[in-house]
């Protein structure tokens, strides 16, 4: 035969229905195709299997009935392509019958061969006809591309995971969000009837407090305009206790503490912030009160922006011809023996010295008047205050008291009467169970816990295990069968709280 085609393979796109593929360039043998797969993500691989090769009807059969498999689908690759033996099999005998047709198969084998080479050099990185082989490099530049195309299958790859991971931890918090939001519904339905009965008593109460802070504003305004000739952060001591005839100033016998000391005494706070030796933290503040009843330092950013004042809670007496000075009572407004007076001296800290705009001292009165009072919708109620809100509410309503989730997919949630539900996210190990602790212990081991796995594509008859370790966690697994798996599982629980 003659050997006019000089195509030497085929590439066709799977379409989920051809079995047949059609081999229309020349081929000795059967044995000379090869088959190679490649799937949607340029993943290739040889065939050896699962495909029957007709040269009468120049057809190839993949995947075969006989292979059970579906035909190709969309997105595959089916590349057939010559690979002639690298052999010569032609033996001429001396004065032997010279055969045409024998030469003729041997010149068409060659001539496939160099199709063949040349289709393999189609498909090589070439350097310019003028380069010099010696500086060619070519191992280091095949190295390189090789590095490189490896890189860039890791990288993909770790995208890919992150990509799954950020969907999974999306599609948690979205459920977590979606299951607070019924809880709020559910919450606020519960309590409207109750805060719309007690609204008319809040009302009244915050008119009180309302004209008592109006009252402490007028104060504040006069003492703004008549403040003391006194350095910011000078202490001193007077006789009268009273903030009227102290203008300017704040007292050191009680330990008061400001919220919103930066916003309201903004040149004191940056005065005692320039002073690290004249501050103490609070539990050391706490500490030297609890001991010796008064300690004379600051506790600055308590919360941010807040001051804690020193507690003096030993005045200065002025002396007497009989008894002397004596320093040791809070309250020695009389002599020891009760019969003659004793000046007594009050300490206090000069926390601003010029007039400043009425509306900052009534901010500072405003704010301290209504300070540790909760808000009409309990947003700043702390757990100390709860037994007075739950005297409030009717015995048999309940409610959150307490949440927290940290968006990487664990939470919890802690009702009045102490039932606690909490969940999260653990991946299991091949090498053994995995321990998660419980973000909050429960009361006993009587809790219901629940797992299930997250991907949703692992294989079938995948088995999650989760063994409870006593009231503080448990142990995780998952296995297909006998085998153990890696796999990310959900897991909740709930009881009653600890």
């Amino acid at each position: 035969m003659t050997v006019s085609m000089q195509i030497t393979k085929r590439i066709y796109q799977g379409n989920g229905s051809a079995r047949r593929w059609d081999v229309d360039f020349p081929l000795i043998s059967a044995d000379d195709l090869a088959v190679y797969l490649t799937s949607p993500q340029g993943v290739e691989e040889e065939l050896f299997s699962d495909f029957s090769v007709d040269l009468l009807s120049h057809t190839l059969t993949y995947p075969t009935e006989q292979s059970g498999k579906a035909p190709l689908a969309e997105g595959w690759k089916l590349t057939v392509l010559r690979k002639t033996p690298l052999t010569q099999d032609i033996d001429l005998l001396r004065q032997g019958e010279l055969d045409a047709e024998v030469l003729e198969q041997g010149y068409d084998k060659l001539t496939m061969l160099v199709q063949e080479l040349s289709e393999k050099v189609d498909r090589s990185i070439k350097y310019p006809v003028s380069s010099q082989e010696s500086n060619l490099e070519t191992e280091n530049f095949l190295k390189n591309i090789l590095d490189a195309k490896q890189e860039a299958l890791l990288a993909s790859s770790q995208a890919a995971e992150a990509s799954r991971q950020a969907q999974q931890s999306a599609d948690t918090a979205s459920q977590t969000a979606q299951g607070a939001l019924e809880d709020i519904d559910q919450a606020l339905a519960d309590v409207s009837s109750r805060l719309q009965t007690q609204g008319n008593e809040i009302c009244s109460q915050a008119q009180v407090q309302a004209d008592i802070a109006r009252e402490q504003a007028e104060q504040a305004r006069y003492y703004a305009q008549h403040s003391i000739g006194k350095c910011i952060g000078e202490v001193y001591f007077s006789q009268s206790k009273a903030a009227a005839d102290n203008p300017g100033s704040l007292p050191l016998w009680t330990g008061e503490f400001y919220q919103n000391a930066q916003t309201l005494y903004p040149e004191f706070y940056a005065w005692v912030k320039s002073h690290p030796e004249l501050c103490k933290t609070k539990q050391q503040y706490d500490e030297a009160v609890a001991a010796y009843g008064e300690c004379p330092f600051y506790v600055a950013d308590e919360t941010a922006g807040s001051l804690r004042l020193p507690k003096l809670a030993n005045y200065v007496k002025n002396a007497t011809s009989d008894s002397g000075i004596s320093q040791s009572k809070n309250n020695l407004l009389d002599s020891p023996d009760g019969t003659s007076g004793y000046t007594t001296l009050f300490a206090w800290v000069c926390a601003y010295n010029s007039a400043v705009p009425a509306s900052t001292a009534q901010a500072a009165e405003f704010t301290n008047a209504l300070s540790g009072k909760l808000n009409t919708d309990l947003s700043n109620a702390s757990r100390a205050t709860q037994p007075t809100i739950n005297a409030m509410m009717p015995a048999a309503m309940d409610y959150v008291v307490e949440q927290f989730a940290d968006g990487n997919g664990s939470w919890y949630r802690l009702y009045k009467n102490g039932w606690l539900e909490q969940g999260g996210e653990v991946t299991t190990s091949l090498s053994g169970t995995v321990p998660v602790s419980f973000l909050k212990p429960f009361a006993n081991d009587k809790y219901c816990l629940l797992g299930t796995r997250i991907n949703p594509n692992s294989i079938g008859g995948n088995t999650v295990t989760l063994q409870k370790q006593g009231t503080t966690g448990f142990n995780a697994n998952s296995s297909y069968i006998t085998e153990r798996r890696a796999d990310p599982v959900s897991w909740y629980a709930c009881g009653q709280g600890a």
